[in-house]
């Protein structure tokens, strides 16, 4: 459903069409339906509240994404391609998210009748490749080419509520059906160069090609207690190209110390969506028995995304133990915040053959935190997370399994037009795999 913004639509995907559509709608209808959006809110499909939905590469995974000072394997593609330079011999890398569950569950959202609330909760799961990438050695400078899905998201998912209030006084909804269609990804794919301008001081660059698709598809149907009901169908894709270029800087002081920096920026360069939506109403909202409501909207209006600076140190102070910290970054865009996160990775070898790592970081949200007596704030939810893997070495090849666990609580508001403010939470659980060898 798109709705100018009087009429307060709510699908965050959609929102950038807010300023070229120039559609009327009855007030009326906005508010009866006000349940309705609940539902709506809190869709956006790859998530654009944070900016660290996954982390890229078995290693890196394994240790939280503390990685811009050590990036001297395939994974430092993504995280510093300055690292590349101390690589010692040829590489290659392979990565999944072998399984991913996660759930968003916003407290009280739905209005019963009975005057009680409940609980509305949104459910993902997904097996997705995570990053593929490989480093080949040009003496005192390294040529490195990589994938990586930075973003993945799909929802499939079917709900049905009894009892909700109506705005409309003496009607209630007696049925609510909902089916949710919901499939997001970003890739970024592309070459690295990096070079020794001394011994201990490298220069890297890795030009990413980045693309989007994805797509919302929602059917709903609505029974009202007078017998009256309300059908709608909506679709929304999209598809966006740009490019991502990282410049990375390594500096190793000492042979148990190393400091990394690097800076990045995605740029669209083209964008399409369309939005289509076809609805039939009950006749006590002004419908027809033959009106069919439908409506086609396509936008070219381009993304913006913020200047990205990472910042790491690495410290071994034996053979058999790495420590790392990471502090990255973003500047404020298009009305998001600033944000700075952290990580920091352990990595442990008890035997020659095998290496244990964890790791922890914040993923906080670059929405504003919500403000009393104020409607139809973007949802505000900061994520922790912790990380632990296993890896076995045997000869020049490698195995690794492990996990990532997160969890994130905040605050949203679901209604429009509505100051109150529901609870939020998010849990999110990945296993991961990845191999690789050294040629």
């Amino acid at each position: 459903m798109i709705l100018s913004k009087k009429c307060m639509f709510a699908v965050r995907e959609v929102a950038m069409f807010k300023k070229n559509a120039d559609f009327r709608c009855n007030f009326l209808i906005a508010k009866v339906f006000s349940f309705f959006f609940v539902l709506l809110i809190g869709t956006s499909v790859a998530d654009e509240f944070h900016y660290i939905n996954s982390l890229i590469g078995d290693r890196p995974s394994g240790m939280g994404g503390a990685y811009t000072a050590i990036s001297t394997d395939p994974a430092g593609l993504y995280y510093n391609p300055a690292g590349i330079a101390f690589a010692h011999k040829q590489k290659f890398s392979i990565s999944a998210n072998a399984y991913n569950i996660s759930t968003k569950t916003y407290k009280g959202a739905l209005r019963k009748t009975t005057g009680e609330s409940e609980d509305w909760t949104l459910r993902s799961s997904q097996l997705i490749p995570n990053f593929f990438g490989i480093i080949y050695k040009l003496g005192n400078s390294n040529l490195g080419f990589s994938y990586a899905v930075v973003d993945s998201f799909l929802r499939d998912q079917d709900q049905v509520f009894y009892d909700i209030r109506s705005a409309i006084p003496g009607i209630t909804i007696t049925r609510y059906v909902i089916n949710i269609d919901d499939e997001d990804k970003v890739y970024n794919l592309g070459p690295s160069y990096a070079i020794k301008l001394k011994e201990d001081f490298s220069f890297g660059i890795t030009l990413y090609f980045h693309y989007r698709s994805g797509k919302i598809i929602r059917n709903h149907f609505i029974n009202l207690s007078n017998g009256e009901f309300n059908w709608e169908n909506y679709y929304l894709s999209w598809t966006e190209y740009g490019i991502k270029p990282i410049v990375g800087f390594m500096w190793k002081p000492t042979d148990d110390l190393s400091t990394g920096l690097s800076f990045s920026r995605t740029f669209i360069l083209d964008s399409e969506r369309r939005y289509q939506s076809t609805r039939r109403g009950p006749s006590s909202l002004g419908f027809g028995p033959n009106d069919v409501d439908y409506r086609v909207i396509e936008s070219d209006q381009k993304r913006k995304f913020p200047y990205n600076m990472k910042f790491g140190i690495a410290y071994s102070p034996s053979t058999s133990l790495l420590l790392s910290v990471d502090m990255s970054y973003y500047t404020a865009v298009e009305g998001r915040e600033s944000v700075l996160n952290g990580a920091i990775g352990a990595e442990y070898y008890p035997t020659a053959s095998i290496a244990l790592r964890v790791g922890g970081f914040t993923d906080f949200a670059n929405t504003p935190k919500l403000k009393t007596g104020l409607t139809d704030q973007l949802e505000h939810i900061d994520i922790y997370g912790g990380t632990f893997s296993i890896t076995y070495y045997r000869k020049d090849s490698f195995f690794t399994i492990g996990a990532i666990y997160s969890y994130g609580f905040g605050k949203a508001q679901v209604i429009p037009g509505a100051t109150t403010q529901q609870d939020a939470r998010i849990n999110s659980v990945s296993l991961f795999i990845g191999t690789g060898s050294s040629f």
